[in-house]
């Protein structure tokens, strides 16, 4: 499980742009409707990525095996008005579906969890679909507690997602 993490570069755009295609696509069939994940496009995702870089307004690490990268991690302050300044968000955490189950996940969290501390934050959050079961048992294997604030989004069909909850320090 040779890797590395560094911070995202724009060079990383367009690879990061298919990794959150691929990974959503996987991820989220049954739960998304295949005509939304269908229509997920790499190059809009990768101009995203491209325009947070730009405007600092989020840091994406990503996770590189054999110098290829593999997933991401992009994490900031928390984005809840029930939450203060002592709160960062792990705002989205993606690997290509190759890479699932073999340490990277836990490797690329526990690397974003220290990026927060480092920044000051006493406790991290982050929002799971509620139906993705995978993810937040990984979440929970790493010390995340569902806190039982639920918000309902709208991707094609009406979903619940749950916020989890970590103390850093």
């Amino acid at each position: 499980m040779d890797h590395t993490i560094r911070w995202a570069k724009k060079e990383d755009c367009k690879e990061l742009g298919k990794i959150h295609t691929k990974s959503w696509q996987m991820a989220y069939k049954n739960i998304i409707p295949d005509e939304i994940l269908k229509r997920l496009n790499p190059t809009k995702r990768a101009e995203y990525f491209q325009n947070s870089l730009e405007q600092g307004t989020e840091k994406t690490g990503v996770i590189k095996v054999d110098d290829k990268i593999i997933g991401f991690i992009t994490i900031g302050e928390c984005r809840d008005d029930d939450y203060k300044s002592e709160t960062g968000e792990i705002w989205g955490m993606y690997l290509l579906p190759d890479y699932w189950r073999q340490g990277y996940g836990k490797a690329l969290i526990s690397w974003g969890i220290e990026k927060l501390k480092e920044k000051g934050y006493r406790k991290a959050t982050l929002w799971v679909l509620e139906k993705s079961k995978g993810p937040r048992k990984f979440y929970e294997r790493m010390g995340f507690i569902e806190e039982g604030k639920v918000n309902q989004i709208e991707i094609g069909k009406k979903l619940n997602k749950v916020r989890y909850i970590k103390k850093l320090i």
